[in-house]
């Protein structure tokens, strides 16, 4: 029992996620139905589903941070949902993906990343109407590939591009499939509950099976390493999820069994054979667990948790060779949320981190193999070798080892060739013991032999790099005169010429070239073992010191090439040549193979990787070729480099006579040269800010990548200033005239289109005055939008709910109703008092008057009761005495609470409409016209009623399958919907019964609410995906089939219910058992929805309604006011908006509002085709001053001279005496003063008694 008391190397291994630079932000990712993770990684890329069908794959670079959009290039040649990706273990840039639509492909990623989208995949293979589930590379066999469809298992030989393997005996779905280390086994986990071992070589391939998770949902199997144990996930009978463990000895009875938590998140286990750690994250949960697994009991110990705060779409582990060793981190999770790619290290803290800790970091598995796939079918096994994770057995140190090998076909045949031509490393059985140290014998001597080769020519190189190092150079008469650098370095001393290090390689890397940069090692030929090599030292006595604990910089930088010389210009991506990583060669340069130990160090043509803060100037050597008048390249000394400008290095000019960010017209160019002096004083920077953030337009970007102007401006973000801000209006099919229709750009400045509650910026009629008329705003300097520059900021970011006092409250509201309709909000609120569902036989709804607060009394509570079972209710918008409640027989009872509020029970309403033949869903009033009601129910149909004469004038149709809800429009004239079947219909009633506009939710839904927003322009739906996370999208009306944007918010079966207030264009949602009311702005700039400041309630709500504006207190700049419907309350809930001076009308965030009190139109106008739109009125109360018209008035103040401190008159000291001598007589003639002390009472003491 002493292992318990020995505490793990990994027990306080903490998740630490880095600042939001270093994320993969603006990313568009939804929520897919699927086996996979959605994500996969290798050395040098990270790959992930794109947009909401996921039918394309994106691939970013593992180490990029940056902010993408959809112009990035994809994979695209899937037609449904990609189910799974997986990476090569031997060649980081090969990735397969499986798909929905019974395919697999295979593509090759290149070296720089994708630079343009790819349809051309390497190969593809097909699994004859079967969707595609899962796909895997084998562990040690190169070029082969697992995947599964439905009930199938299949292999695919990559080499020869055709099935090697077919089974299909799992009589159920195949939801995973994980191989073991040493690929001889695999396991699958099975919709049927049984997880089974196969050897796919063996004639019965099933050699184990065991009953599994008593549940059919998503479940998941991982093999632990190399042990003959593997690990499930998924859920009991109960819906908890569990974890599994099982031994192949005993694989019918688990080993051990933990239980978890219960939620509809599918665990996505992943593990870490090299430290047993087992990281579970579920999708749509914000938290990740940390396990470690041991051999011994308990076999799970529970690490430190990650919280954050977004839903997981999908994770995956970071290969071991990409770690960054140096700052202990032991593994790092890729986290794929809704719109960004989160990296989590898992550090394990230590006092230091200048050495490498190697008990933290045994061996790992290797990435070459020389077992093919046709070996592996015939029966032949391997064991790949170890690599140590030492920076200092390795060739870049810390640097990622990256393993590209080309594409397909170059990959084939360097198979081929070394299948022919060396002798494969594979523990075969006919191999013997003698033969195999023989060939080790023979491999030995000859690196030797080609180690010493290579030490004599670099050598050789170092002379010659001496000689022209030291050359004098030639002026335009061809006599030699020292420079100036070479006459200081002379009187200083003689110059050592830099001694480079040998470095080893094999034979064909030499021949060919090895390829090195600074982000990892590419490797292009793996024939040859890599060896381990002595790490550089950038000095001759200095310490090496190791990176900073928790550190994210990158472990290599390189020298920049010179702007503006011969070889930039010759090298620079305007001619054609974009390779900055790798050292070519050409035949007509004969003199660059002088070094070729040297040269494939130094990437760009021969410039040497440089660790800034390490490297001495007489340090560093930096090779390029330069040409000359014969045409023979010659090397480029330092004295040389060091010559064009005066007392300039050629990397630290500027290429442009003008400066890259010209400020102002008095700032010159070597005021703000790099590494000058002009931008080393605060009123420098100071102007450097201002000028930047009032620039006109953007100067040509500087070469020299250190600068920040290369800062770029997504095309979506910049929006045409001399429109004054308006989105321009979206194409509309005649017959759907939007509610702007009639506002053209001439009279657009007598009508407020759009308000922006952004501080960037403000929308006014001068600036569409100053576009009509041909002066272009962006003529003058504050015209550039500093959103742009700084972010959006809106004037509601930091909006507070205030909830009212206690006294405010209605409380001891008892036997509330549960079971309400998802339909039905469940709660409705007017100025003057409140509906609530009582729980009881038939429908019982309860009124309380809000005058009436307190708490309600004991006894039976007055309600409006009915036979038939409630399903939705709403008050007249226009009279807050008449009720209309539907039921479940199609009928609507319309109920009238008498003066003084409801004192008794009322069974008979005061009038009934017949409206259908089955149960009514949903009912609404239109928000203008006075007695007009539309009514939907189950039979899919929608009618319009004239309730002053209970008739019905329009019926709509067009659904197909339930209708979940319903919105007018702020103009009434249209009606929008959402249906069961996942589509969105808008209808105009008094033109067609048909919708004249209909689009699809990218997936299904189970619930959904919808309102109109910005005008009319837009609509907002809240809804939920295939995994029940709660997801708002924001739809454009003349497009709905995609779109604009979308925010995921958690899993939760309660539906968001959307309350939208047009003069401030929030956004507020909640959810029925929710304590969070989600606060959001709606906006026309992309993404068109911004999350404000939340509000937490300190209990949970069941309902909420708003009142309109002209209930809001406008003196405590309330610009929204609500009540909220708790367990057994309702209390009153202001949002308002802090401001320094509160006591003046902040007409900024109240505009002119809309008067939705009253109506505008009869019922008669209405149908009979009038539009009239509400009038506009101020909230500005009496006696208060306008905030604008108070900061014009006020008058500016000129700068005050300031005197020096011994000038000061002494008329204003005495000025100041004398007020202050006022204020003190007036003060002691109100009060009675008493001068006396109190030691004047006192009694003293002879003088001589002191002194003794």
């Amino acid at each position: 029992m002493a292992w318990r008391f020995k505490a793990s190397k990994y027990k306080n291994a903490a998740p630490s996620v880095p600042k939001l630079d270093m994320f993969v932000r603006d990313l568009i990712v939804g929520s897919y139905q699927t086996y996979g993770n959605n994500i996969a990684a290798s050395a040098a890329f990270i790959a992930f589903n794109w947009e909401h069908q996921g039918s394309s794959v994106a691939v970013l670079p593992l180490e990029g941070n940056s902010r993408k959009g959809k112009a990035m290039p994809l994979l695209q040649s899937h037609y449904d949902t990609v189910s799974h990706l997986d990476f090569s273990p031997f060649h980081d840039g090969m990735l397969a993906t499986g798909s929905h639509d019974c395919s697999v492909k295979v593509w090759h990623i290149p070296e720089k990343g994708l630079e343009q989208t790819m349809t051309t995949p390497e190969c593809s293979f097909s699994t004859m109407k079967r969707r595609v589930e899962t796909v895997g590379f084998h562990p040690t066999a190169d070029c082969l590939l697992s995947g599964t469809a439905m009930d199938s298992v299949y292999l695919w030989d990559l080499t020869k591009q055709q099935q090697t393997f077919f089974n299909e005996e799992h009589p159920d779905v195949i939801q995973s499939l994980c191989w073991k280390t040493d690929g001889r086994l695999c396991a699958t986990s099975c919709k049927d509950k049984m997880v089974r071992v196969m050897d796919l070589r063996a004639s019965s391939p099933i050699t184990l099976d065991a009953e599994s998770h008593q549940n059919f949902i998503d479940s998941r199997i991982i093999w632990l390493g190399d042990q003959n144990r593997v690990l499930t996930t998924g859920f009991d009978a109960t819906r908890l999820r569990q974890v599994m463990i099982r031994d192949l000895r005993n694989f019918r009875t688990p080993e051990t069994i933990l239980p978890l938590d219960a939620s509809t998140g599918i665990l996505m286990p992943l593990y870490d054979a090299d430290t047993g750690m087992l990281f579970l994250a579920g999708k749509g949960n914000t938290s990740i667990a940390y396990l470690e697994v041991t051999d011994r009991e308990p076999q799970l110990l529970e690490g430190i948790r990650h919280s954050g705060d977004q839903t997981t779409r999908g994770a995956c582990l970071v290969p071991k060779r990409a770690l960054r060793v140096m700052e202990g981190e032991v593994n790092r999770v890729m986290q794929l949320t809704s719109n960004a790619v989160i990296p989590v290290s898992y550090l394990v803290p230590r006092k230091s981190y200048r050495e490498f800790h190697g008990d933290l970091y045994p061996d790992t598995t290797g990435y070459t193999t020389e077992l093919t796939a046709t070996q592996w079918l015939n029966g032949a096994n391997t064991v790949l070798p170890k690599i140590s994770l030492d920076p200092a057995k390795r060739e870049l140190g810390s640097a990622p080892i990256v393993i590209l090998r080309g594409p397909l076909n170059e990959l084939v045949n360097n198979i081929t060739n070394s299948q022919g031509h060396e002798t494969k490393n594979v523990s075969l059985a006919v191999t013997k013991t003698r033969e195999k140290m023989k060939q080790f014998e023979i491999k030995a001597k000859q690196e030797q032999f080609e180690l010493a080769k290579k030490f004599e020519e670099i050598t050789a190189t170092c002379e010659k790099i001496r000689i022209v190092d030291n050359a004098l150079p030639i002026d335009d008469n061809g006599n030699g005169k020292p420079s100036s650098f070479d006459s200081e370095t002379e009187k200083a001393g003689d110059t050592t010429a830099p001694k480079p290090l040998p470095r080893t390689m094999s034979g064909e890397e030499a021949t060919h070239g090895g390829c090195v940069t600074a982000i990892g090692i590419y490797v292009t030929n793996l024939d040859n073992k890599p060896r381990p090599s002595p790490r550089p030292r950038s000095t001759g006595n200095k310490p090496r010191l190791g990176p900073k604990p928790f550190s994210v910089d990158v472990a290599s930088f390189n020298v920049p090439v010179a702007p503006g010389s011969q070889t930039a210009k010759k090298d620079g991506p305007e001619n054609g040549n974009h390779s900055a990583g790798c050292s070519s060669e050409s035949p007509e340069e004969p003199d660059s193979k002088l070094t070729p130990g040297l040269s494939d160090n130094l990437p760009d043509g021969g410039s040497e990787p440089m660790d800034q803060g390490l490297l001495d100037d007489s340090e560093l050597v930096q090779l390029r070729e330069k040409s000359s008048d014969d045409g023979n390249p010659q090397i480029l000394s330092t004295a040389e480099r060091r010559m064009p400008g005066e007392n300039d290095k050629i990397f630290e000019k500027w290429t442009s006579s003008e400066s890259v960010d010209k400020f102002d017209g008095s700032t010159t160019d070597s005021e703000f040269q790099r590494m000058g002096t002009g931008r080393s004083t605060l009123a420098d920077k100071r102007r450097m800010f201002e000028g930047r953030s009032q620039s006109v337009q953007d100067e040509k970007a500087s070469p020299t990548p250190p600068r920040r102007r290369q800062m770029t401006i997504a095309p979506d973000d910049q929006k045409a200033s001399d429109d004054s801000g308006l989105m321009p209006p979206p194409a509309i099919e005649p017959g759907f005239p939007r509610n702007r229709s009639d506002l053209s750009k001439e009279n657009m400045q007598h009508a407020t289109v759009k308000r922006s509650n952004s501080t960037s910026g403000s929308t006014s009629t001068d600036g569409s005055q100053a576009a009509r008329t041909g002066n272009s705003t962006s003529a003058t300097p504050n015209s550039k939008r500093h959103s742009t520059v700084f972010g959006r900021v809106s004037k509601f970011r930091h909006l507070q709910g205030v909830p009212g006092h206690k006294r405010t409250h209605i409380e001891d509201i008892l036997n509330m109703c549960r079971q309400v309709p998802y339909e039905c909000d469940g709660f409705q609120a007017n100025a003057e008092r409140v509906a609530v569902p009582i729980a009881g036989t038939g429908g019982k709804i309860a009124v309380f008057e809000l005058a009436n607060t307190g708490r309600v009394p004991e006894g039976v509570i007055p309600t409006f009761i009915s036979v038939q079972k409630l399903m939705d209710f709403q008050w007249d918008p226009f009279e807050p005495t008449r009720l209309m409640v539907a039921y479940d027989d199609g009928k609507v009872y319309l109920w009238k609470v008498p003066p003084g509020g409801l004192t008794e029970t009322i069974a008979e309403p005061a009038a009934t409409l017949s409206a259908h033949e089955e149960k009514i869903s949903l009912i609404r009033f239109h928000p203008l016209a006075n007695n007009v009601l539309l009514t939907a129910s189950s039979d899919m149909t929608m009618k319009v009623w004239d309730l002053a004469t209970m008739t019905q004038r329009y019926c709509l149709v067009g659904h197909t399958d339930q209708i979940l809800t319903f919105a007018w429009s702020p103009c009434g004239r249209f009606g929008a919907t959402v249906s069961k079947d996942g589509s969105i219909r808008i209808y105009e009633p008094r033109c067609s019964e048909n919708p004249i506009r209909e689009g699809a939710l990218p997936t299904g839904t189970r619930g959904a609410r919808i309102v109109w927003a910005m005008e009319g322009e837009y609509l907002v739906i809240t809804c939920f995906d295939k995994i029940s996370e709660r997801q708002i999208y924001v739809y454009n009306q003349s497009n709905l089939n995609t779109p604009m944007h979308m925010v995921g918010l958690d899993v939760s079966p309660a539906i968001l219910m959307p309350f939208y207030d047009e003069d401030s264009s929030i956004l507020f949602a909640t959810g029925k058992g929710d304590s969070i009311i989600y606060c959001f702005e709606i906006t026309d700039e992309a993404p068109y929805i911004f999350p404000l400041f939340h509000h937490r309630c300190t209990t949970m709500t069941r309902g909420l309604s708003f009142l309109s504006k002209n209930h809001c207190d406008v003196a405590s700049v309330e610009f929204a006011k609500a009540y909220r419907l708790t367990k057994s309350s309702v209390e009153p809930l202001g949002f308002t908006a802090p401001r320094v001076k509160s006591e003046l009308f902040q007409d900024d965030l109240f505009p002119e509002t809309k008067v939705l009190w009253k109506p505008t139109m009869t019922a008669d106008e209405w149908f009979a085709g009038k539009n009239i739109q509400p009038a506009r009125i101020s909230l500005q109360p009496p006696g208060m001053e306008k905030m604008s018209s108070v900061q014009q008035s006020i008058p500016p103040v000129p700068p005050k001279k300031i005197e020096p401190i011994m000038g000061i008159q002494k008329s204003i000291m005495n000025a100041t005496d004398h007020v202050q001598e006022q204020i003190k007589n007036s003060v002691s003639a109100r009060m009675s003063v008493n001068k006396k002390l109190e030691q004047d009472d006192m009694e003293g003491v002879d003088e001589k008694e002191w002194e003794e």
